[in-house]
């Protein structure tokens, strides 16, 4: 009988210090903001990691993945030296009075352009031309159709979207960041800040 009562004597004792000591813990109303600023000045954000739960759909997921970055890295470049291209002709042509001069210009760009690109994209897959039409009208802000119509005039321009319609491209496409393309806007991103080896 005296264990009992002295386990329960216990037992109170530490209940009741436990009580106690709750009480005594301070409550924090007020915030202290600067303790929160200077906590959150060296947060550091990481990129977006994807977790897959099926390893084969996560295999072929990576797969594809690393295509798109492979295509990505062989075409960017170029996507950014021929709307550089394009903008320098642009505002060339726009301080030119003459038609005949600007013919004449043209001439001498697309023969130019002709000898060194050609060679170039001669080699891209499809999947590699269909993603240089959606950059090309990111960076130049006109799409593919629009540059060769302005280039190499309306006849040739509807020759080449029919041809690209043959094999399942569009130079008509336009560059959607938001929803299609953001894959593609995430790359650019990466590119631009260097991240994308």
């Amino acid at each position: 009988m005296k264990r009992l009562f002295l386990t329960i004597l216990v037992a109170f004792f530490c209940l009741s210090e436990v009580a106690f000591a709750q009480k005594d813990m301070p409550y924090y109303s007020e915030i202290n903001v600067d303790s929160l600023i200077s906590a959150t000045e060296n947060l550091i954000l990481l990129p977006e990691v994807k977790v897959y739960s099926n390893k084969r759909k996560a295999a072929r997921a990576a797969k594809k993945y690393d295509k798109t970055v492979r295509n990505f890295k062989k075409v960017y470049p170029y996507v950014l030296e021929v709307s550089a291209i394009y903008r320098q002709i642009d505002d060339s042509l726009a301080r030119m009075d003459s038609e005949r001069q600007r013919r004449q210009y043209m001439n001498m760009r697309e023969d130019q352009i002709m000898a060194h690109y050609k060679p170039i994209m001669s080699k891209f897959t499809l999947s590699q031309a269909k993603m240089f039409v959606k950059l090309l009208d990111r960076e130049c802000g006109s799409t593919a159709y629009e540059v060769i119509k302005t280039l190499k005039g309306g006849f040739f321009a509807g020759t080449c979207q029919l041809f690209a319609c043959m094999f399942g491209n569009d130079l008509k496409r336009s560059y959607d960041s938001d929803i299609s393309d953001k894959a593609l806007e995430i790359l650019v991103i990466q590119y631009r800040q260097g991240r994308l080896g």
